[in-house]
């Protein structure tokens, strides 16, 4: 490129210095070369020329395209008076295009106070843009009132952007509201609706107005339609989703990566994985959206190994894995309990320093309960940011699952001292654990803490709440919160009969069944089973029995194991031990049991039964020879009618096997602290002063077993 040369100062002269450098200016722009850009710039102030709009505004073009932002204010800062509207519209766009909104409104700010121009309708757009890129909705109703007192109210560009500003702002209900109103329409319009109704949480409406689109005679466009097939997905309305995909090829429309990625989402997220597939592979240049959806889709039906192969495949493209990636493989290995896919994908993460966000991290930790390794899961809980609840939760669900109900009160605990405020979930979390080990006193503790928080009226943590009462044994701290519900659905009402069943009010129990019966909520396996609990506690044989066979005539519902122990322990406890034996025997599917033949098999030693006894005991020792549960049952069974030959022989077959039972565990809750347990532990600091004590009331008891005679 040559800048010497003459460079004249007549009108014509100048016209063509205009023209030539213009040209100039043109040819840097798309061959982005800055260097010879520069030097243009330098001539342009050198003739006197900073002032031309046409090209100061190529300039401005040509730093904003190399991404030098402030040469290219400067250039607009240097014009003794922008006259031109399309300057200030064109920095704005600019300004938008790249991000950089606060520049974008504090131009748009001194055009306000700039006496010789005004806004118009190339102006709006770009500023409503920046409003909803900063979320500055009270600035972007300022907007809004402007463009209606400039007389843009009937703009559809403009106005299409007003409502676009609204929806991104999260104000679903202005933006709907405006767009209800507009005479005239365009399809970003109608993009921005059905985009508020998606993200509002209803789909539903999101595909009605897709349909009303269609009808206005609107050509949907790759935004509409991602946004469509997302609506099917979410809805996991895979006939809807397949209609739109078979319109979409008989209209011969090109599918982007955008619709072609929402496609094998919507086919991943509704189990139809081999179309999933079949998509994806047609997808011709496949971005990282791309992949992600196709892991995804593998990833809900917890196949590891194929979303690791998929990770292998995008690395050999080329294609760098983003959080989401990660995440997902993480959940499939936790589905699939994979711990050394899950290994792997940990150590990718360390070894290429990913920083993990919190969804990656509470992953790794599921993963690692999942799989039995508690260590592994605290380790990273250690080294993940806390200030956010959800990694909280996800270490009081995971000790949860591994049983480890101390350690989740520990750890809801730690949150509460660290100033992370507890959630709806923390809470449904925690409180199973209080009934678990049964704390009232902690339970109540954290009764309060929900008041607190002002969630006393959300369903779930009040279910909760009802079930740690429950299960504490606190039926009429239960009963209030029943009462108090304003709608009870099946869970709290089976909560409150097993609340009544295991606490010995059976009838009472039975009388709120009836009532569950007469009511919108209909019972399920779960509320039976409490009902059939709680007959088989106090004995009530006939009732039991009657509500057995409705929940097979009446319900249609099939026995589980769980109802069959009911009754069989429900026999056993009146000694109908033959008849509950003949039903384990005509049902193949609980004939071999063990946990049933046990429950049978204590009932025997109960009622001194020895030949059924050593029937089930013999098929027990069959199953699991090493189980000393079963030999000490069936040598107490012995001696209960004085066959000590009997006993000797069971004694000795437990030595020579070197069988030991399972130490016994308890705790007791003192002053908000739990103390646990195990037979023969001094491990506690005051345990002499505890097996003293003890030992005193062990004496007294004796004391007054002797009176008692």
């Amino acid at each position: 490129m040559e800048l010497t040369g003459s460079w004249g100062n007549t009108a014509l002269e100048v016209r063509m210095n205009n023209t030539k450098l213009l040209s100039l200016l043109k040819t840097c722009i798309n061959s982005k070369s800055l260097k010879q850009g520069k030097l243009i710039h330098q001539k342009i102030v050198s003739l006197g020329l900073q002032n031309n709009i046409i090209l100061c505004k190529n300039l401005i073009t040509l730093y904003f395209s190399c991404h030098l932002f402030q040469p290219a204010k400067l250039v607009f800062q240097t014009i003794d008076n922008p006259l031109d509207i399309t300057l200030w519209n064109g920095l704005m766009a600019a300004y938008t295009k790249n991000f950089i909104f606060v520049e974008t409104l504090e131009l748009f700010h001194r055009l306000l106070h700039f006496p010789y121009l005004k806004p118009d309708a190339f102006t709006y757009p770009s500023v409503l843009k920046a409003c909803s890129g900063l979320g500055r909705v009270g600035y972007g109703k300022m907007v809004h009132t402007h463009v209606i007192k400039s007389g843009l109210g009937m703009d559809v560009v403009v106005m299409s952007s007003v409502v676009g500003m609204y929806a991104k702002c999260n104000l679903f209900e202005d933006a709907i509201k405006l767009f209800d109103e507009m005479p005239e329409r365009d399809v970003v319009s109608w993009n921005n609706v059905i985009s508020c109704y998606y993200q509002d949480g209803q789909p539903e409406k999101a595909l009605e107005l897709f349909e009303e689109m269609k009808v206005s005679g609107f050509e949907p466009n790759s935004v509409t339609l991602t946004t469509a097939i997302s609506s099917c997905a979410r809805l996991l309305d895979l006939e809807r989703g397949k209609e739109i995909h078979k319109e979409l090829v008989r209209s011969g429309f090109v599918l982007d990566g955008f619709v072609s990625s929402a496609l094998v989402d919507m086919y991943g997220k509704c189990g139809c994985l081999e179309m999933a597939k079949e998509t994806f592979g047609q997808i011709q240049r496949k971005n990282v959206v791309s992949w992600n959806s196709m892991i995804a889709g593998y990833s809900l039906k917890g196949d590891s190994e194929s979303c690791i192969e998929l990770f292998r495949r995008m690395h050999e493209e080329g294609i760098t894995p983003t959080l989401t990636t990660l995440s997902s493989i993480l959940m499939a290995c936790s589905r699939s309990v994979k711990l050394r896919l899950g290994k792997f994908i940990h150590g990718y993460i360390i070894r290429n320093r990913v920083e993990a966000d919190i969804f990656v991290d509470s992953s790794l930790t599921d993963l690692y309960f999942k799989c039995g390794n508690i260590a592994s899961a605290e380790n990273v809980f250690q080294n993940m940011p806390k200030t956010n609840v959800v990694s909280w939760n996800v270490m009081i669900s995971g000790y949860m699952k591994v049983g480890s109900y101390l350690e989740a009160l520990g750890i809801f605990t730690n949150m509460r001292k660290t100033g992370v405020k507890p959630d709806a979930v923390t809470f449904t979390s925690v409180l199973p654990a209080c009934s678990q080990l049964g704390v009232l006193e902690r339970g109540k503790e954290i009764h309060n803490f929900i008041i607190e928080s002002k969630l006393e009226s959300n369903e779930v943590v009040v279910g909760a709440l009802l079930d740690m009462y429950a299960k504490c044994g606190a039926v009429d701290e239960a009963l209030h919160i029943f009462n108090q519900l304003p709608q009870r659905d099946f869970v709290s009402w089976t909560s409150m009969i097993a609340a009544y069943g295991s606490h010995g009010q059976a009838f009472e129990a039975l009388n709120l069944f009836e009532k569950m019966q007469q009511s919108d909520a209909k019972p399920d396996k779960v509320t039976f089973l409490a009902i059939l609990s709680a007959c088989s506690h106090a004995g009530l044989v006939g009732e039991g029995c009657y509500y057995f066979n409705q929940m097979i005539t009446e319900y249609g519902f099939k026995p589980a194991v769980e109802h069959y122990s009911c009754l069989i322990d429900l026999l056993g406890r009146v000694g109908r031990l033959q008849e509950a034996y003949e039903i384990l025997q005509r049902t193949p599917d609980i004939r071999k049991d063990v946990g049933l033949l046990s429950t049978l098999f204590s009932a025997c030693r109960l009622h001194k039964e020895i030949d059924l006894g050593e029937k089930i005991g013999r098929l027990l020792i069959e199953k699991d020879p090493n189980d000393p549960s079963t030999y000490i049952i069936l040598s107490n069974m012995y001696a209960s009618v004085k066959k000590w030959d009997e006993v000797r022989k069971v004694r000795l077959k437990i030595k020579a096997l070197g069988l030991k039972k399972n130490p016994g565990c308890s705790w007791i809750e003192v002053g908000k602290r739990i103390h646990p347990f195990v037979v023969e532990d001094k491990s506690h600091p005051q345990a002499d002063m505890i097996y003293e004590c003890m030992s005193i009331l062990a004496s007294h008891m004796e004391k007054y077993q002797v009176f008692s005679f």
